[in-house]
């Protein structure tokens, strides 16, 4: 229980709050104050202490004070302060029904948003709903926050994502452990499709023909002349060594042999029946020249098949092959080495036609001697042999690069580019995403969906339990609040009360039912011609709607008997059914809660809810204007206050304002007195209590510009003009309504109810 307001300094229009005696509180507490006196900054200090926001002060520092503003409060369980910064304690055993309630949780001037409905919803669920619904929002903006890590790590992941690839797809990527080779082996493919025209012109690798021996060069060195006779073969012999002519006599002794005829050729004598010409001749006969012949024959294919010219003709196929590998190997997987003409081929080539020569020419020099492969040809041809293995190798190696480069050229003709493109792209990515410095962005990136799904799994447990929670009380409390609605005698009632998550925040809404017609609520973007809340209800309907939204929150509240609750100007623009109905309901809280301080304009509203409180715990207290000392809370009288000035005749001046309906004399008469009675009362100190309504502007009028009431100077001077003429003079008894203008009249009449602050919206 709020027992004392010590002191508000520097809050609005309270300089310094504090008056001597400071007057105590009750049970039931009414605070009298007109418009922009400091009644809604009194609300915002007693939610400051509520919520321990401070801003609800600071915002409020009074203009042009350089002094701190600071609030001290007499509470059951000691001081509350607020010390310029914060308050040593907060009480959130508070409710309080004012401008601000309404405008966050119910609507804001005609229109409901988005806002409101997310407020209303706490109202509807109650404590326990408010904490799941706080749970909810925490989550929900935990996991807003989880997002925006997430979107920052996926943008430092981004730039490594391929341009037709997803970011998620990307961080999925399996780790390939040959990744390396595969791209090898992927743009190769992708070269080749991009080349197909030139691969299918570019000739296959060449085998190398290796150069051989012919194979009967073995079997040549070993031949004779068999039909030769053994003696002639010896005279032959002995011959030729006796005249030193064994290495090339017998060529010399055959070509002789074709001049001679019964004469030697070289003496002129008879050589008829010589044993030796005979031996010459069957030695150099025609199976002996043909042997020669074989000889030289096979010597000079040797020579062709490998000499320089074949030799020269197995680097040209090399050279070519060595162009060729090098072609192919941007687009076939082929090893170049292994395809090359062995380094020392050519040279064992040679070595070998060169001992096979030297064989051949030692037998043309003897054919008819058996030729035994020397150590140099055996050496040649071991070196030869090995030569011709390694050069066989290099062709089985070019016949398999063969089948590739076929199978490749194949592919080119019947490949498809764009998905070859696509794959090495997706295998260039493979091994970007596991890459150190990637993986790790990755890494990250994977770690915080984690954390998210882990935050959204909580959440939509909470939500599940909120959802439940929800379903038990929304139908209750919108027959509760129909209720309400009913008992103030409004046109209207809600239906269609339910709950969603738009923007990821638990919210509320409801539909109007008027002339059993739902209408939405609509929004700030709702066009003017369609029927909504702005411009459906009145400003009376509106503050209706919004009193039983607290009522019926408050009434579910199970704090509520503990609770300090507080009523800011409940009735406004609404009729006197509704007045009585707010006394009526303000009575049932008050008889519920620990507290009740109820603030107003209209000191005969306040009078109201003061006759039905009990007499002990009543206390009636006002907010008066100190000119330069600002606002001060004072103890007043109500019975004294409201003497003369009745809620009927504000509600009668209301009602004519309205409908027109009155005895037009009797609303003149009741102008002056309701303005005569709220001078008295604002301004105790000015006025005496037998000062009528021209006494009141004399004084007003002396007093100049220093007197309390200055500002009403001119309105007053005017009303008084208008009603006197009416109230003197004539016996009014014989004045007709013919003779005041019903228009004049309501013009005058709004404005005296303006000045009492009991003018309708």
């Amino acid at each position: 229980m709020l027992k004392k307001i010590i002191s508000v300094k520097n809050v609005g229009r309270f300089r310094n709050s504090a008056t001597s005696p400071n007057p105590q509180l009750g049970k039931h507490t009414f605070i009298a104050g007109a418009n922009g006196y400091g009644k809604t900054t009194l609300c915002a200090v007693l939610r400051s202490l509520q919520t321990g926001d401070p801003a609800h002060v600071l915002g409020r520092k009074t203009l042009g004070a350089t002094d701190a503003s600071t609030v001290e409060l007499l509470l059951d369980d000691g001081q509350a302060r607020f010390d310029g910064v914060a308050w040593n304690a907060t009480k959130p055993e508070i409710s309080i029904f004012d401008g601000v309630f309404v405008a966050e949780n119910v609507h804001s001037g005609e229109v409901v948003d988005i806002e409101h409905k997310r407020n209303l919803y706490r109202v509807i669920v109650g404590d326990a709903g408010v904490k799941l619904a706080a749970q909810d929002a925490d989550l929900a903006a935990e996991s807003r926050a989880k997002t925006g890590e997430i979107s920052t790590a996926g943008k430092a992941v981004q730039p490594h994502v391929p341009a037709a690839m997803k970011l998620d797809a990307f961080i999925s990527l399996p780790e390939t452990s040959d990744i390396a080779v595969q791209i090898e082996a992927q743009t190769r493919s992708v070269d080749a499709l991009r080349q197909a025209d030139a691969l299918r012109a570019r000739p296959v690798l060449s085998e190398f023909a290796i150069p051989a021996l012919p194979e009967e060069f073995t079997g040549m060195l070993a031949r004779t002349i068999d039909d030769i006779a053994q003696d002639a073969e010896q005279r032959l012999s002995e011959h030729l060594a006796a005249h030193c002519m064994t290495a090339s006599g017998g060529n010399w002794i055959a070509d002789g042999l074709g001049h001679a005829d019964d004469t030697c050729p070289f003496c002129g004598q008879d050589i008829r029946a010589l044993p030796l010409i005979a031996a010459f001749r069957a030695v150099f006969s025609e199976r002996y020249e043909a042997l020669a012949g074989e000889i030289a024959t096979m010597n000079a294919g040797v020579l062709r098949d490998m000499g320089d010219a074949a030799l020269a003709r197995l680097n040209t196929i090399a050279e070519q092959n060595n162009g060729g590998v090098e072609f192919w190997q941007k687009y076939c997987a082929i090893e170049a080495p292994a395809l090359s003409l062995p380094t020392e081929a050519v040279e064992a080539i040679r070595g070998l036609a060169a001992a096979a020569t030297c064989l051949l020419d030692r037998k043309a020099a003897v054919p008819l001697e058996l030729i035994t492969p020397d150590e140099g040809f055996t050496v040649a041809r071991t070196a030869y042999d090995s030569a011709a293995a390694a050069i066989e190798a290099a062709n089985i190696a070019i016949r398999a690069a063969n089948v590739v480069i076929a199978d490749k050229k194949a592919a080119a003709d019947a490949g498809d580019l764009k998905a070859a493109e696509t794959e090495l792209a997706r295998l260039t990515a493979i091994q970007t995403r596991h890459r150190a410095d990637v993986s790790e962005l990755c890494g990250t990136y994977t770690k915080l969906c984690g954390e998210k799904d882990g935050i959204e799994a909580r959440k939509d447990a909470i939500r599940k339990q909120l959802d439940a929670h929800t379903r038990t009380v929304v139908k209750p409390y919108e027959r509760r609040i129909n209720d309400y609605l009913a008992a103030f005698n409004a046109g209207f009632t809600i239906t269609e009360t339910k709950h969603a998550y738009p923007g990821g925040v638990a919210t509320s809404s409801y539909q109007l039912v008027i002339n059993d017609t739902a209408i939405d609520l609509g929004d700030s973007k709702t066009p003017g011609d369609r029927p909504s809340f702005k411009n459906t209800l009145s400003a009376g309907d509106r503050t209706t709607l919004a009193l039983a939204f607290f009522l019926a929150h408050l009434e579910r509240d199970p704090a509520a008997a503990g609770k300090l609750v507080v009523f800011d100007d409940p009735f406004n623009s609404q009729d006197a059914f509704r007045r009585r109905q707010t006394v009526h309901e303000i009575m049932k809280v008050a008889g519920k809660c620990a507290q009740v301080i109820v603030l107003s304009h209209d000191a005969t509203f306040l009078k109201q809810v003061w006759d039905k409180s009990p007499a002990a715990e009543r206390v009636a207290l006002t907010i008066a204007d100190h000119r330069a000392q600002g606002s001060k809370i004072m103890p007043v009288d109500l019975e004294h206050a409201c003497r003369g000035r009745t809620a009927t005749d504000i509600d009668d001046l209301q009602t004519y304002l309205s409908t027109g309906a009155g005895n037009l004399l009797d609303i003149i008469r009741k102008m002056r007195v309701v303005l005569e009675t709220h001078c008295r009362t604002t301004y105790p100190g000015s006025f005496l209590a037998n000062d009528w309504l021209g006494d009141i502007v004399r004084k007003i009028r002396e007093g100049g510009d220093p007197h309390p009431a200055q500002a009403l100077y001119d309105e007053l001077d005017q009303i008084n003009g208008y009603t006197s003429q009416y109230h003197h003079g004539e016996d009014m008894d014989d004045a007709t309504p013919d003779q005041i203008d019903p228009s004049e009249l309501t013009g005058f009449t709004r404005r005296t109810l303006r000045i009492v602050n009991a003018l309708q919206a």
